[in-house]
């Protein structure tokens, strides 16, 4: 009985190794997102490109904020980005982490809000995993705070009202995906993953190959219900918590590594990886997380004692290092004191007895280091250079003491939250619980099983909770191919006139016209936000969007165009492809979703671009778009 009762584990429990992790991939992604959306910053984030700050505030609820509102000149919104960036870094590198979090959240929630079209499913995953970081100790391990820690803790094992917040949040978002798809192409049919990998916008890598292997999707596509329907129940239960916990992590990391190769849709299977590796359990990374041997030979680092950068320096290298290193003041040493006050350098001592000073004492304690003894070759090759640079560091050690003591501040132990912010924490998890259990539509049947609820019953939404749900910008809604996969695939095909009378291809300049065959989606987008706007005003009821995107398109085209080559007028269409059940052609029709003149709406009446496509005889561009 004994045995039996040992089997059980708190499954809310947390690895500070695993946050650790997930606070360098949290900034490293975050970093990533605002490189990608540089190329079209003056489209996303200014009043020149597809939508003004005025029009940004119209479309978000009366909750949202954004510090992108407070001025509508592009040196801001660079500004911002910049700002985000620069402290996606200190959060990767673990640099008053508190506050690199808290900063974090602010900017990227901030950065949503600026265009909340732009955004998919792992933008909000993204931003929920930054905000519950905010309260998470995942500085406190592999950080630089955590090397200015003078009684750290030994424990790797973290429990709190955040870390049931967080298990709960990554689960959620496969249990909650699992009871949207309500569509029979998951229930009955056995046709979602066929459907999913047919939508050519977002398939690419391996899809083409293996999508009507209907032998292998359809069972497929009840595996992956399945899995996430079952996945968090079992990742949740105390008994044989680490085998249920760890099969179920790679089981849904393999699921995401699957959509790398299949789907292109940004981030989210790094994003959806990157949460699951932050719940594995401690004794998984016990294994993974192996420490260093121990009989490592004994350094004894010494440092100005009037210098307090240069202490933080030695602690942070033998933490970095992972170096056996005693650390003392040479003042106090009647040996190495007048060494130190005569070379003007720090001193190192092996367990040899021998002194090392300048770079070359930092070449040998990275050499001691079984991380990164690597390095220790590309910094002797600087030589007196190196020396040169230590002297200059030297130099300017005590305004280096200023910031450090600003950025690098000592502490007794890592701080954890308190009392009160863990009682917010844990109202907002069961609020944000029960949010989810409210987007539910369908409780019966589920996947074909009575589950003896009343049909057509719903859960409450909590509209009291709308004030901080939104003012957080903690809406969650994990709809990922549900109902059902999107079945409407198709291309878009925006041909433009020109003022010297010749025809273009406005979306794809590098695509001639007439399109006779399907462009790719990389070709057809500059990235999957392009992607995910395009799409969003090709859906009649966002139409009112479509203006303001063909006033960008003329600004654009016209700025990077000579006089001659200027745009004149554009039309949109949609050619539609319909992915019709496994074993049937597919359909298609071409629809016209506007018209738009740079210069006077009201020169369209004369229809300018359908007359010179048929002045040019363009048959094959006429058949193509139903131009009559």
């Amino acid at each position: 009985m004994r045995s039996f009762f040992k089997s059980f584990s708190n499954p809310f429990i947390l690895d500070l190794r695993a946050l650790a992790l997930m606070r360098i991939g949290v900034g490293a992604l975050i970093l990533t997102d605002l490189l990608l959306r540089a190329p079209s910053f003056m489209a996303f984030m200014t009043d020149n490109g597809i939508m003004s700050r005025e029009m940004s505030m119209s479309v978000n609820s009366g909750w949202h904020w954004s510090l992108y509102w407070l001025n509508a000149e592009p040196i801001w919104a660079m500004f911002l980005m910049i700002m985000a960036a620069g402290f996606a870094i200190m959060l990767m590198f673990g640099m008053r982490t508190r506050l690199a979090s808290i900063a974090s959240f602010i900017l990227l929630a901030s950065l949503h809000t600026r265009n909340p079209y732009l955004q998919q499913g792992g933008d909000n995953l993204l931003l929920l995993l930054t905000f519950w970081g905010c309260f998470l100790p995942w500085g406190e391990r592999a950080s630089i705070d955590a090397s200015m820690v003078r009684e750290p803790r030994l424990s790797n094992r973290y429990f709190s009202a955040v870390s049931v917040a967080l298990v709960l949040q990554v689960m959620s978002v496969y249990f909650f995906s699992a009871l949207l798809k309500t569509g029979k192409e998951w229930m009955s049919e056995g046709t979602g993953i066929y459907y999913a990998l047919h939508n050519d916008q977002v398939s690419f890598g391996l899809a083409s190959l293996w999508r009507d292997w209907h032998w292998f999707t359809g069972p497929l596509t009840d595996y992956v219900w399945w899995l996430e329907m079952i996945g968090p129940i079992l990742a949740l239960s105390p008994l044989w918590f680490v085998g249920f916990r760890t099969l179920v992590v790679v089981a849904l990391v393999a699921m995401e590594v699957g959509f790398m190769f299949n789907l292109r849709i940004g981030l989210f299977p790094f994003i959806s990886s990157l949460s699951l590796i932050a719940i594995l359990p401690p004794s998984v990374m016990d294994f993974l997380w192996r420490s260093e041997k121990k009989e490592k030979p004994l350094i004894q680092m010494y440092f100005d004692k009037q210098c307090s950068f240069c202490e933080k320096t030695c602690y942070l290298l033998r933490y970095l290092l992972g170096l056996n290193a005693t650390i003392s003041a040479a003042q106090d040493d009647a040996q190495i004191g007048p060494v130190l006050e005569r070379e003007n350098s720090w001193v190192v001592v092996d367990n040899q007895g021998v002194q090392r000073l300048r770079w070359d004492a930092l070449v040998f304690v990275t050499q001691s280091s079984q991380r990164f003894f690597w390095m220790a070759k590309l910094l002797k090759k600087a030589g007196a250079c190196g020396d040169r640079i230590y002297n200059w560091i030297g130099e300017h050690r005590y305004g280096f003491g200023v910031q450090t003591a600003r950025w690098m501040p000592w502490r007794k132990t890592y701080p954890r939250i308190g009392i009160l912010s863990s009682v917010f924490v844990a109202v907002l998890c069961v609020l944000l619980f029960w949010q989810n259990l409210a987007s539910i539509k369908v409780w019966n049947p589920v996947h074909g099983i009575d589950t003896g609820v009343t049909r057509g019953y719903r859960i409450p939404y909590p509209k009291f909770f709308d004030p901080v749900y939104r003012g957080l910008h903690l809406e969650q809604y994990w709809s990922m191919f549900a109902p059902y996969p999107q079945k409407n695939d198709g291309w878009f095909v925006t041909p433009g006139l020109l003022s010297d009378g010749s025809l273009v291809n406005v979306s794809a300049s590098g695509i001639e016209l007439p399109t006779a065959d399907r462009p790719e989606s990389s070709e057809q987008f500059k990235s999957y936000r392009w992607r995910k706007y395009i799409n969003f005003i090709g859906l009649k009821r966002n139409s009112k969007h479509r203006k303001h995107y063909g006033a960008w398109v003329c600004r654009d085209w016209n700025n990077n165009h000579d006089q001659s080559q200027r745009l004149e007028a554009f039309n949109m269409y949609f050619i539609k492809e319909y992915t019709p059940p496994p074993g049937r052609e597919a359909r298609m029709s071409t629809h016209r979703l506007f018209r738009y003149h740079c210069r006077d709406a009201s020169l369209l009446a004369k229809k300018p671009l359908e007359n010179a496509i048929k002045s040019q005889l363009n048959t094959d561009l006429i058949q193509k778009l139903n131009i009559r």
